[in-house]
């Protein structure tokens, strides 16, 4: 009896006919590696523990502080603090999230212990109730803007950078990067002229781009993706591109936009149908000439792992910050490893997401040759450690400095406004 899998494999290719002709680009049914496999690997630890200071580090404090449109966490513990910039356009409509229900489970835990505590936020520990039923992209953003302050704690506490302790360890000291327009009310000719200034500014050696509507496709964006994949590849033909469209299209869609990328050389097709539509997802990949990239909204590590087994996406991204943090995301480029994937994170435009991801590429092996470089925000008065910011012929040198690797201008912090000066254990 054919499978299930093979059925959604015929469905995309029956869709539309848009292969036909082209049998030999469509990628056939993928060996995946056994569920269990997945599993271990997302379950093995992240934080390399024999490199954390001996003695215990635990949390006094936790504030959520707020300057303009910046918000930042600060922790304490036993005479070390951590600090980070965090999503400030999440938790500026979720901080009670943080305030009433992350935070205060981080108060009198060992920092060196986070990867339980993490388990607990979520689970719940001792008498604190659990946190399950908030699973979101909310309650993860403000567990992940806990998470890089205590991580930037443990980083100063050992005098180590963040990349040190984590993950496979420090494994490059150099991050390239791709820059990307989220432009799509302009014409092909207008967005052809951003990207321009966009690699003029960085000597980025990728682009990304926009396309369809945004969860629709309409007359004018048909045409304008019609006209801006070959105008972009003609005006940038040694450059890698990517395109993105953020779950724009249904599966035939999907199938006739892959064909035109594949057609002018691109490297991978982003969230090309809506990211909650699974079974579609699974189709696209099934049959896409083009690596299919995705996991952006996800906030579940099972159905991430769910994803990868699938093989419903080539390359997986979760978000820095809407999956949890670190941690979490290398749990997802390991089970992507045990596949034979590249991970390369998500990244949303807020805060030093940029430098969160080039750390994360920094301690991760298979974590793809470019990532987003969103650029440091002119109210931040920030500047790295023993490292570079702003990237040069399109790579940042990731900083080497304790913890995050990042000095915040201590002037601009004192004016900082306290959402939460003070957060209670539950």
């Amino acid at each position: 009896m054919p499978s299930r899998r093979h059925f959604l494999q015929q469905s995309a290719l029956a869709a539309g006919g848009v292969l036909a002709g082209r049998a030999s680009l469509a990628r056939g049914p993928r060996d995946t590696p056994d569920t269990a496999a997945l599993l271990a690997a997302a379950a093995a630890p992240v934080v390399i523990a024999d490199r954390l200071p001996s003695v215990p580090l635990l949390i006094e404090t936790v504030e959520l502080l707020r300057r303009g449109r910046q918000w930042l966490v600060r922790v304490r513990a036993d005479g070390a603090e951590g600090l980070a910039v965090v999503h400030g356009g999440i938790l500026e409509q979720a901080y009670l999230l943080f305030t009433e229900r992350v935070g205060p489970a981080a108060i009198g835990t060992d920092a060196r212990a986070w990867e339980a505590t993490l388990e607990a936020i979520y689970l719940g520990r001792g008498g604190a109730a659990s946190n399950y039923k908030w699973q979101g992209l909310p309650f993860w953003v403000a567990v992940s803007s806990l998470e890089m302050a205590v991580l930037d704690l443990l980083g100063h506490a050992a005098g180590l950078n963040v990349t040190e302790l984590l993950g496979d360890g420090r494994v490059r000291d150099q991050v390239a990067v791709y820059r990307a327009s989220s432009n799509r009310d302009n014409t092909a000719e207008e967005e052809v002229a951003r990207l321009q200034e966009l690699v003029e500014r960085t000597g980025a050696r990728a682009l990304k781009h926009k396309l369809g509507a945004r969860m629709v496709v309409t007359d004018a964006s048909e045409a304008r993706d019609r006209a801006l994949v070959p105008a972009v590849r003609a005006a940038f033909p040694d450059l890698t591109l990517y395109a993105d469209a953020n779950g724009s299209f249904d599966v035939a869609q999907s199938l006739t936009a892959a064909e035109r990328l594949v057609d002018h050389g691109y490297a991978f097709f982003e969230e090309p149908v809506r990211f909650d539509h699974y079974d579609e997802t699974v189709a696209v990949a099934a049959a896409s000439p083009v690596p299919i990239a995705g996991g952006e909204q996800e906030s579940s590590l099972r159905q991430f792992l769910w994803l990868i087994d699938h093989g419903a996406v080539q390359i997986t991204q979760p978000d820095l910050f809407y999956f949890g943090g670190l941690i979490r995301s290398i749990r997802v480029a390991r089970a992507s490893r045990v596949a034979g994937l590249d991970c390369t994170p998500h990244i949303s435009g807020y805060g030093l997401g940029f430098l969160y991801a080039a750390l994360f590429a920094a301690c991760v092996d298979n974590a793809g040759p470019y990532h987003e470089y969103k650029g440091l925000a002119d109210d931040l008065p920030a500047q790295a450690v023993g490292g570079r910011l702003e990237p040069v012929d399109g790579v940042i040198e990731v900083p080497t400095g304790p913890g995050l690797g990042v000095a915040i201008d201590p002037d601009w912090l004192a004016g900082a406004d306290a959402i939460a000066s003070s957060i209670s254990s539950p």
